[in-house]
Formats: C-alpha cells, structure tokens, sequence
C-alpha cells in the first residue's frame, strides 16, 4: 500500500526507492508458495519483512516457525527439524513432532541458513523438493504443506561458489532472492524510522513527541551504520533516556556519531561548479582506501567504517581489482 510517497507492507514502512521495491516485491510474493530468500546486513530488518510475508498472505492462519540455525547445536538440530520416534536415541522417551510437522500450512523459516551444516543441506533438499520427510528412527513417510523462507548475513551464493553450501539447496531456497539494502544506502527512510522509534520508546516516558535537532539529522545521514536499523533503534531509545529537554540534540548521541561528523569536517574537497557523479567520488574514495592500505580488504574496510562484506558488494559494484603486476 501506497501513501503520501510511504510504501508500507505489514509493519514495515519506507520512502526510499531500494526499500520501497522491496516491499513491492514482497507484497506480490505474500501468497505464492515458492521459497524466499533474504540476504543482507545484520539489522536490515529481514525478521520483520518474514512476519510480514507471512501474515500478509494467504497462509497468515497458520504457523509460523522459525529456525535459528546458529543457536541450536549441530547434534541437536536434525532432531528439532525432523522430529523423532521413542527410542530414536537414549533421550527419546517418547515421540516428539520437528519443526517440519510444526510448520504445516504455514511457514517454516530458517534464519541464518549458511550456518547449516552439509549433512543437515543434504536431507533439507530432499524436503525442500518434495515436503516429505521421516523422523528420525522412523519409517514412516509424512508429507507436509510448508513455505520455506530463509535469511542469511553473508552472501549465500558466494558460499555456495566457496563450496561451503550445496548449490542445488541454494537454487531450490532462492527462487526468489531479496537483498535488503543497508540503512546508508537507504537514508531517505531514516526520518520515517526515527519518528517510528521516538513514539515506540518514548510512550513509557511522555516523551512520544520528542523534537529531532537539524544537526542530528546531518550526523545520521554521515553515519555508515555498521549495526543498520538495529543500530538506529538502539541511538533513538538512549538518546530518550539521556536527553533533559524536548529536543534530542548532537550532545544526546554516542561519540561514535559526533566523531565521524568532526572527522568528515577536516576533509576538503573542490566542488566543480557543473556538478559531479556521487558514485564517481565513491569509487574514488573506495579506491583510494584499498591503496593507502595495499589492498587489504579488512583493513580498507575498517578505515572506511564499513563491514568487509560492504567493501566487496562496491568493489563488485565498481569493477575494482587489484592491478597486477607487469611481468617482464
């Protein structure tokens, strides 16, 4: 749904152009049955674009299960996917349903799949192709109406070319891939989020119509935000607990903020008078720190404040390689 230049879907909002494609995209996915993935940052806000998938869709009455590959131990995992019959193994007293089962007419969402591990993409697949499945120990086939919907940090078909993830899984999981844009390159949204914040932290404290100073707008549009709408949130609900007056002002926010403003202040360039290409000036600025570093990407990365990660999608962006040695 469209409004005054706002794109909304489910809980999520946006003004920019990459955010308001997104949403778009998602909106028209809602009641298909194809597999999502989503990639980007951490913070982007891929949780949220998975509720929103979800209960915007023609499955919003069923389940929705998530999977946090990361925080179940690799031992553990297989049997909280697939479920298992009593006497499967020394624990298993009694039969006990996976998240496959659990997710039946609804959604199953894996988040942070590249932390799966090869045994585990292997049986996935299978279910993947043709929902069915067996616990473990059993015999039985069951089959099961589910929609996978994935997220992942890093990029998963770079995993996939590093040979850490199976291509077959990744082309089955991706049918459709959503990349979600970090917070820097979306900071037209960033007013329509402090607003969101201000009156989601502020309510407990009277402090719901808390006025933003100029300068604090100028600040976040510098800022990279390295930990994105997360990061954001966390900046807003502080600035609330620390401001005394009805303005958040530059002295409410964290150092690292008014640091990188006072920085980027000592840094002069010549602004020609016919304009110029923002993207030129990026893949200068971008080329200039991988040389002053020899090309070393983590080094580069960490001088420009931004994750390694974001240093390769622009170096991607921008065709930058390494020169290679002339040999003679």
């Amino acid at each position: 749904m469209s409004a005054a230049g706002v794109e909304t879907f489910g809980s999520v909002v946006a003004t920019s152009l990459a955010m308001k494609e997104v949403l778009q995209l998602v909106s028209r996915l809602a009641d298909a049955r194809s597999p999502v993935l989503f990639e980007g940052e951490s913070g982007t806000g891929k949780d949220l674009l998975v509720h929103s998938l979800h209960y915007g869709g023609v499955r919003r009455d069923g389940p929705l299960i998530k999977i946090h590959c990361p925080s179940i131990p690799a031992d553990l995992l297989e049997s909280e996917l697939f479920g298992h019959e009593k006497g499967a193994f020394t624990d298993a007293r009694q039969a006990k349903a996976g998240k496959i089962e659990m997710a039946a007419g609804g959604t199953l969402y894996f988040d942070q799949i590249h932390d799966l591990g090869p045994g585990l993409q292997a049986k996935l697949l299978r279910v993947v192709e043709e929902r069915r499945f067996e616990r473990l120990g059993g015999t039985r086939t069951l089959e099961v109406d589910v929609r996978f919907v994935s997220s992942s940090t890093l990029d998963l078909r770079g995993a996939v070319l590093a040979g850490t993830f199976r291509d077959d899984l990744y082309y089955r999981l991706a049918v459709v891939g959503i990349r979600l844009p970090p917070l820097r390159e979306r900071t037209d949204d960033i007013p329509l989020l402090v607003e969101h914040f201000v009156a989601k932290h502020g309510a407990s404290r009277g402090r719901a119509q808390m006025a933003i100073a100029p300068a604090v707008y100028s600040a976040f549009n510098l800022y990279p935000w390295p930990g994105n709408i997360r990061e954001l949130e966390n900046v807003i609900e502080r600035a609330l607990v620390l401001d005394s007056d009805d303005v958040i002002g530059l002295d409410d926010l964290p150092d690292r903020l008014r640091a990188r403003e006072q920085r980027l202040g000592r840094v002069h360039m010549e602004l020609p008078d016919d304009g110029l290409s923002l993207e030129d000036v990026e893949r200068d600025l971008l080329q200039a720190a991988l040389v002053k570093h020899d090309w070393n990407q983590t080094k580069a990365a960490t001088y420009l404040n931004i994750t390694r990660s974001a240093l390769l999608y622009r170096m991607s962006k921008f065709g930058l390689e390494r020169p290679q040695p002339i040999m003679e």
